[in-house]
Formats: structure tokens, sequence, C-alpha cells
């Protein structure tokens, strides 16, 4: 019990003290390799102490852990490089005045519905839409229809469907496309209405 509790209190620390670290005095010094984002820093570094912990505390359980992630990585590494390939391609072949008539902040309210529409058939997995959802935000979509590509993120997606008929039928399918449909235009709309005020 004492040795668990030291061992938190120790990786807490390091957790802290690596953390002020990245956010602080090494910001933007770090190896190109770990990005240049400190969120994604401090999630690291929380993931490495968190780690050494269960490692000190529960070495069988760590071990797991470590396997699982790492079949969890090989299943969905594919996916998520193709992901990257695609949103590379949007960036260079959606034409930026397109996008910005139809994304922008001058298409008005439309965005959101356009956003949630475009958003509705993309992959549930963030690790998937996310990349393409950010190269359409890098080339002149507004916030409205990013949050509406957001909100409606793979909502009618083919396989998000076919576990609809599969684990339960068409009715419940319905009912959720429709719910959550009407759910994402409604947070576009607040969205929309928020950012015309310059909140946003």
């Amino acid at each position: 019990m004492k040795r668990g509790i030291l061992a938190g209190a120790l990786c807490g620390l390091a957790i802290l003290v690596c953390s002020w670290l990245v956010l602080v005095p090494l910001r933007g010094k770090l190896p190109f390799f770990l990005g240049d984002n400190p969120s994604v820093h401090v999630m690291i570094i929380i993931t490495v102490f968190l780690y050494a912990y269960v490692a000190i505390v529960k070495p069988q359980v760590a071990t797991k852990s470590v396997g699982d992630s790492v079949k969890t990585v090989r299943g969905s590494i594919i996916y998520i490089i193709a992901a990257l390939f695609v949103a590379g391609a949007a960036i260079n072949l959606l034409p930026a005045k397109l996008v910005a008539e139809y994304l922008g902040e001058q298409a008005g309210i439309i965005a959101v519905f356009v956003g949630v529409a475009i958003g509705c058939i993309l992959p549930a997995c963030p690790f998937i839409s996310y990349p393409i959802i950010f190269s359409v935000y890098t080339i002149g979509a507004g916030i409205p229809g990013i949050l509406g590509m957001l909100f409606g993120s793979g909502t009618s997606f083919a396989c998000v469907i076919a576990c609809d008929l599969t684990y339960f039928n068409s009715r419940i399918m319905g009912v959720r496309l429709v719910l959550t449909i009407i759910t994402a235009m409604i947070a576009g709309i607040l969205v929309y209405s928020v950012s015309a005020l310059g909140i946003l």
C-alpha cells in the first residue's frame, strides 16, 4: 500500500514538473518528431508516467495494457495513414473558392447545413475524419461550417448504419439518424448565432 502511494505521489509530481517544462522553458524547442502542440506533449508525459506507475504497482496489468495498445495501433494505423493522405489530397484538390462559398464565413447559416451534411458521411472515428475536416478548415471553411462537420461526423456513415441494422433494427436506426442530425443542426445554428455576435 505504501509503495503504491509513494509511486503515485512521485509519478504525479513528475507529471507536474515535466508538464511545466514542456509548457514554459522547453516550449517550441522539442524534437520535430514530437510535433509542436504542447497539449500533445503533456499527454505523452501523462501516458509515460501513468504506465510507470502501473508498472511499479501492477506489472502484469502494465504488460497486458501495452500488448492491448499495440494490437489497437496495429489494427488502426493503416486507416489513420490513409486518412492523412486523403486530407493531404483534399488540401490540394478542393478549390478554396468553392470551400469558402459553401463552408466559409460568407456562406452564412448555409455553411452549418452543408457542414452537417458532409460530416454525416465521414467515418465516425476521429482519427480518420478529423484530419479531413482539418484540411477543409485550412483552405477556407469557417467555424460554423467546421463545427457542423464535427457535430455531424459519422452520423450516417455506412459502417454505423450497418451496425444499427445488425445489432438493432431499422426503427432504432431511423430514430437515431433523425434525432442526431436535428441535434447537430441545432448545435450548428447556435454556433452560427454566437459567431454572428462576434463571440467566436
